[in-house]
């Protein structure tokens, strides 16, 4: 690689002011991060805002998952590795950590540079514990492949390609063993009779086949057989050479054989469950519409029309369709194409109707912070409400008679259940408790509030990876009564008030798929579907006659109506072969596991895991830290020198873990290093370092190729500032070509060698007004000079040089939906003015205005 490539290289990797094709989407600070840290055995966890109940959390189960994960891998960390935690999806989408677009349904992240956790707290603590045991199997991986770094990729020195499904698989299977929305994908993927072959597995059945995939070597072969895997893998660097290592098969037979342990496990499911057609009307169809999802319907009071979620167009977007046939749809919110509706919380979402049914209310993220946003059916006016208070909302819900709405609030430990009064502008909190809550819904009376709060499981853990479990309840409105309406030890995930106020329906996983279930005042619950897939999202007709839901089945959602729910027979439901064998998987976490949930986020005592039983290796000096002596090729089967701490060095005498303010510390993110040898110039190096701070806030590129003094050579030194909304860049360059000129002396024509140099400073700021508009300002001083270089005779008539300053500024504008390659639909535009004034006889003078517009049209809807 030539020195200029690897200039560009650092150039743009440190250059984070979003200039990709002159446009690109940016990432906003629109706030400011007071950072602190508390370290466990093996972590070093960062947090803000004086969120040390997350932290808390965050390292005990950082711990946990890692005992786990080693055991499972044969693989002790060589070396701390750092957690970083956010308050809310919406902090996290600022993070410099990693330059490129989080989007909503990114919910975490292992990087390799410096193999950091980076993840968003977003209200559950079941989901958060979920998360952390993910991105720490990814971690722990890097540490046992690449040595921890990016820089053995880079190198050359590891060529493992670890795939999609086998990476993410192990995370979801370590941190999860399995579930019942993992069953439910499965039973479908086997249900379609189109089951890939393991290496064609992509995008979210990459990450539901692979952890299919590591259930069938753990039930097949056992967890012997599993480690044994992934340490070949560590050996042959292939993946098929490690199947036919381990388990003395071809990766066809592997597939072969993992497809007859699909439909083994699946075919009894398929066989007693049936159609959700035989009991409803299907109102959407992904199949047809070349779309995943159509989600979140909401029935209009006078029972006319459904409003729901859809990415039909490719967009999260609000439509609203007849109650009777799902016919007459029309788009009444486009989203995420504009700031103020930047996300409409897929994963948590919540339509609502006002009682007139002339308007809909829904929970975005609008700029800096989350809304609720009305919306007029009609005239299509939209009016918001932010709510700066919390850090997060979702699954908003209007009341029957009054413009008050209830929705679930991330706080930023927890989330509670919020009442807000459109008239009055009021924010309340109604559950002010430990337990995570969601989903909540009026009564139809209006006097109570149903709602799904997460508690802590009674049965044994085995197979579950988590302790959590959840249940319906009930709140008075305004009293705040609380009552328990359902206590199983099953996760009740969705509720709605029948008519009478009185009746609850309810979806339950009772017997291992999302069913619907029905709980009158004084009778027992009982099930009134069957179905083969899940059953989500549901909402009543004000007489009780329509029910409509969302339903997972022929690998998407849609919208089904079902006419007198109420009057449904009660069914018998067999149980899935999963949830038969749910106790019987066996755990690498040791048994005596448990902890009291509320106490986790309450009394703030820390209980950490200890190492005092693990030898630590002697110290193999400090050259091993680089390349030429890589970790990754070492068998370490020992933990790196100084990894683990001993408690009496992270905790307080109170048992709390110890606080330590956060400090600016640059540490090497990269280096690359060429040497080369030409007849002509002899020895040449060249290398590229980049260098930034944990938080990735500040950023520094060096490129060199260094030859005989720094005029000669080629380099560039850049400084990123991105801690706060205005971004700032600069870049000190040096270009230095040698070449053989002819010049025209008074004795003819001489060829000399000449030295031409172009130098300069590139500075540049841009403020992004939010995720699709910026401006952006450079300014740009380089002199550009011709030196003829003989040490016998003077040219200083040849020589000469000049300097010219260029001052840019641009207004940017990307709204773009993006393909695999490029974009598809959306506009993207950016208007510009150029200036350079006449400094000296010799630089251009000039003013230049230019518009580059571009506009994409979607002419395929298959955009997957």
């Amino acid at each position: 690689m030539s020195v200029k490539r690897l200039m560009i290289l650092a150039f743009m990797i440190i250059w984070s002011i979003p200039l990709q094709a002159q446009f690109g989407k940016n990432k906003v600070q629109y706030d400011t991060f007071d950072w602190k840290y508390i370290q466990s055995n093996h972590f070093d966890i960062y947090y803000h805002d004086d969120n040390y109940k997350i932290a808390e959390f965050a390292a005990r189960e950082a711990e946990q998952a890692y005992t786990s994960i080693r055991n499972l891998l044969n693989w002790p960390l060589q070396k701390r590795y750092s957690m970083i935690l956010y308050n809310s999806h919406k902090a996290f989408q600022q993070t410099n950590t990693y330059a490129g677009d989080i989007t909503e349904g990114v919910g975490g992240f292992t990087e390799l540079f410096k193999n950091r956790i980076v993840l968003p707290f977003e209200g559950s603590y079941r989901d958060f514990r979920h998360v952390i045991h993910h991105e720490m199997v990814h971690a722990v991986m890097n540490d046992m492949y690449f040595g921890g770094s990016i820089q053995s990729i880079i190198s050359g020195a590891v060529t493992l390609d670890i795939p999609l499904w086998l990476a993410e698989g192990t995370a979801e299977y370590e941190s999860l063993r399995w579930d019942t929305q993992t069953d439910m994908f499965m039973r479908d993927f086997a249900f379609s009779g189109q089951l890939p072959p393991m290496w064609a597995l992509n995008g979210y059945y990459a990450y539901k086949g692979g952890q299919s995939i590591i259930r069938f070597i753990h039930d097949t072969y056992g967890m012997e057989k599993l480690t044994d895997f992934y340490g070949s893998l560590k050996a042959t660097h292939s993946v098929p050479r490690s199947i036919k290592r381990i388990f003395y098969m071809s990766e066809e037979d592997f597939t072969s054989e993992w497809h007859k342990y699909i439909q083994k496990n699946y075919w009894p499911d398929i066989d007693f469950a049936e159609d959700i057609l035989n009991i409803s009307v299907r109102l959407t169809d992904h199949n047809e519409l070349g779309n995943y999802q159509n989600i979140a319907p909401a029935l209009s009071p006078d029972g006319s029309r459904i409003a729901f979620l859809s990415d039909r167009n490719g967009y999260a977007d609000i439509f609203t369709m007849r109650t009777e046939d799902g016919g007459n749809v029309k788009k009444i919110v486009s989203g995420q194409r504009k700031a103020s509706l930047e996300e409409l919380k897929w994963l948590s979402p919540g339509i609502s109707w006002s009682p007139d049914s002339k308007k809909i209310v829904f929970a975005a993220k609008s700029g800096p912070s989350d809304a609720l946003v009305v919306v007029d059916v009609e005239s299509k006016k939209q009016t918001f409400y932010p709510i700066e208070e919390l850090n997060g909302i979702y699954s908003t819900d209007w009341h029957p008679r009054e413009n008050i709405i209830v929705f679930a609030g991330n706080n930023g430990w927890k989330s509670d259940i919020y009442t807000y009064h459109l008239d009055t502008q009021t924010l309340t909190n109604l559950t002010r408790d430990n337990a995570s809550t969601k989903n909540p819904k009026w009564t139809a009376d209006g006097k109570s509030i149903l709602y799904i709060a997460e508690k802590r499981r009674s049965l044994p853990l085995h197979s579950f990876r988590h302790p959590y479990q959840n249940d319906v309840w009930r709140i008075t409105y305004p009293e705040g009564v609380k009552e328990a309406v359902t206590q199983t030890d099953w996760d009740e995930d969705y509720v709605i008030s029948a008519p009478d106020g009185k009746t609850v329906i309810y979806t339950s996983d009772e017997n291992g798929i999302f069913n619907v279930w029905i709980k009158t005042e004084d009778g027992e619950p009982h099930a009134v579907t069957n179905i083969l897939g899940g059953i989500f999202h549901l909402d009543i007709s004000r007489d009780g006659g329509t029910l409509v839901l969302t339903a997972f089945q022929n690998g998407g959602w849609d919208i089904y109506r079902i006419n007198n729910p109420l009057s449904l027979p009660s069914r018998d439901l067999d149980i899935t072969e999963f949830r038969k064998h749910h106790y019987t998987i066996e755990s690498t976490e040791p048994v005596a596991y448990k902890f009291d949930s509320d106490k986790q986020v309450s009394d703030g005592k820390a209980m950490p895991a200890t190492v005092s039983d693990i030898e630590k290796p002697e110290r193999q000096g400090e050259y091993s830290k680089f390349v030429f002596i890589p970790r990754h090729r070492q068998d370490a089967f020992t933990e790196g020198d100084s990894v683990a701490l001993d408690s009496t060095r992270i905790l307080t005498e109170t048992g709390d873990y110890k606080i330590h303010e956060y400090k600016t510390r640059f540490s090497l993110d990269l280096v690359d290093s060429q040497v080369g040898y030409s007849t002509f110039y002899g020895i040449q190096g060249q290398t590229v370092f980049l260098f930034s701070d944990m938080m990735g806030d500040h950023q520094i590129g060096i490129g060199t190729e260094l030859y005989i003094d720094l005029k000669n050579s080629d380099y560039s030194i850049s400084y990123a500032y991105l801690k706060n909304r205005l971004n700032f860049a600069a870049t000190y360059y040096n270009d230095s070509n040698h070449y053989y000129t002819y010049y025209l002396t008074e004795y003819g024509y001489a060829i000399r060698f000449t030295r031409y140099r172009n130098y300069g400073l590139i500075a540049g700021v841009s403020y992004p007004f939010d995720r699709y508009r910026r401006l952006q300002y450079t300014q740009t001083l380089s002199t550009i000079s011709r030196e003829v270089m003989d040490m016998y005779e003077s040219y200083e008539n040849f020589d000469h040089s000049f300097r010219s300053t260029v001052s840019t500024l641009a207004y940017v504008k990307d709204n773009v939906l993006w393909s695999y390659t490029a974009p598809m639909d959306g506009t993207r535009w950016r208007t510009q003015f150029d200036f350079s004034p006449n400094i000296s006889t010799e630089s251009p003078a000039f003013k230049t205005l230019s518009l580059d517009f571009r506009k994409y049209w979607k002419f395929n809807f298959d955009y997957h």
